[in-house]
């Protein structure tokens, strides 16, 4: 009954961690400020963003977003504009550096829009509260009005870069599956719950997405035909085509980091096995032989291993080896159910983490991270209801994950910044890559 019940979960269910910030040593005022990503406990940057000028709708869309993408960082906290002293309607785009630092800015955040025909032009500006009144940071963007969110997320993502010299996560999507009439279709979205389009059509049970590297289709387990075979849709929503049929399980399909390979849960020989396949379907090999059920496969960054669920020892648990199948190794001993793992795309304070889901004492799910090397854990959620299926921005430093508080969220990667990006039913929620424009 265990392996029956373990079985079917395979089917249902398919940032900064422990950091803070400080700014680097400068060896003169004019120096940029740059964070170092350290030790847990120290305070994020603060930064203010005033209600900004121009436009009422447009203006209160862009101070909504930008922070918005500015607290889902993990890098800054935004201060309370009801505790702002500075006299707004004189300062305009200028600040009064006294009145800032009163209330704990170190930053300030201004901006402007205007109508210029049918298009929307906004000029950013960004101070350094110790750097006084001249901006640090100073953009202008023209685009269609209803592009308001989208030059949002673009300055966000420069101040973000500015401070730190990496791309944020602002300008992604995410896949994930919800109920839809008869069907479970697949939907994808902007990262904050923006943009929703439905990508599939069939009436049909679709699951279990995951990302090509490219951004430009997605894998997914559908029931269109009666059995979870494995399925690639183009990310514009085009005519499906069928990746893996074989009798038996085709599931939790991941493209591997180059794109040229796809780990999958294949059964068509007589038991639940980890296989890669060919983006066509191909077998190149089968990676695990057990009598347990081995299943859910996520790769490492550089493609060389390969993380994975298997019940070998009595309960389900992390394990990983490599891409071959050699050195197949238990990582998580804690716990009776640990489950659903995703690897993190890049290095957290030199450590590389897998996400998962773990059974807790009380028969919750919550979510975790394991450290690949020296297998210590970390809880992410606490007495948040029931947590599941996590899955890595492309930056890693924040992860989005399905909640029983109501939809999908997405929480910096210590977990201590949460907030729902989308309300409703939804399920195995899967963070696209950044693809430049």
């Amino acid at each position: 009954m265990r392996r029956k019940l373990f079985a079917a979960c395979l089917l249902s269910t398919g940032l900064l961690l422990a950091t803070g910030l400080t700014p680097c040593a400068r060896a003169q005022a004019d120096d940029v400020v740059r964070f170092k990503i350290t030790n847990p406990g120290q305070a994020l940057y603060k930064l203010a963003v005033p209600k900004l000028l121009g436009d009422g709708e447009s203006a209160q869309v862009l101070q909504e977003v930008l922070s918005g993408d500015l607290n889902a960082s993990g890098l800054f906290k935004t201060l309370d504009p009801t505790s702002f002293v500075a006299d707004l309607a004189k300062e305009e785009l200028s600040i009064a550096p006294d009145s800032w630092r009163t209330v704990g800015a170190e930053g300030v955040v201004k901006a402007r829009t205007s109508t210029i025909g049918g298009d929307l032009s906004i000029e950013f500006r960004l101070y350094e509260v110790i750097k006084g009144d001249r901006p640090v940071l100073t953009k202008t963007y023209r685009a269609p009005a209803a592009n308001v969110r989208r030059l949002a997320h673009i300055f966000a993502d420069e101040i973000v870069r500015y401070y730190t010299g990496e791309d944020s996560f602002f300008g992604t999507q995410i896949a994930f599956s919800r109920p839809m009439g008869r069907q479970q279709a697949l939907v994808i979205m902007d990262y904050d719950g923006a943009g929703q389009r439905t990508v599939t059509s069939n009436d049909s049970q679709n699951i279990l997405p995951s990302w090509h590297p490219s951004g430009s289709n997605l894998l997914y387990t559908s029931f269109v035909r009666g059995t979870p075979d494995l399925w690639a849709v183009a990310t514009s929503g085009s005519k499906p085509r069928r990746v893996s049929t074989k009798p038996g399980l085709n599931t939790g399909g991941v493209f591997s980091p180059d794109g040229t390979k796809i780990a999958v849960t294949l059964s068509f020989e007589g038991n639940s096995e980890i296989y890669v396949v060919t983006p066509a379907g191909d077998v190149i090999k089968r990676l695990t032989n057990n009598p347990a059920i081995d299943s859910s496969p996520t790769w490492s960054p550089d493609g060389s291993q390969i993380a994975f669920v298997s019940d070998r020892h009595g309960s389900p648990q992390i394990w990983k080896m490599s891409a071959t199948g050699a050195d197949q190794t238990k990582l998580t001993r804690k716990g009776s159910y640990n489950v659903e793992p995703a690897w993190n795309p890049k290095l957290l304070n030199g450590k590389s983490l897998i996400a998962f889901s773990g059974r807790d004492e009380n028969g919750n799910l919550d979510i975790f991270t394991v450290d690949v090397a020296s297998q210590d854990l970390q809880r992410i959620t606490e007495n948040q209801g029931s947590n599941s299926h996590p899955t890595w921005a492309p930056t890693g430093r924040a992860l989005a994950f399905k909640s029983s508080r109501g939809g999908i969220y997405v929480s910096t990667a210590d977990g201590k910044t949460q907030r729902p990006v989308f309300r409703g039913a939804a399920e195995t929620p899967s963070w696209g890559p950044q693809v430049k424009p």
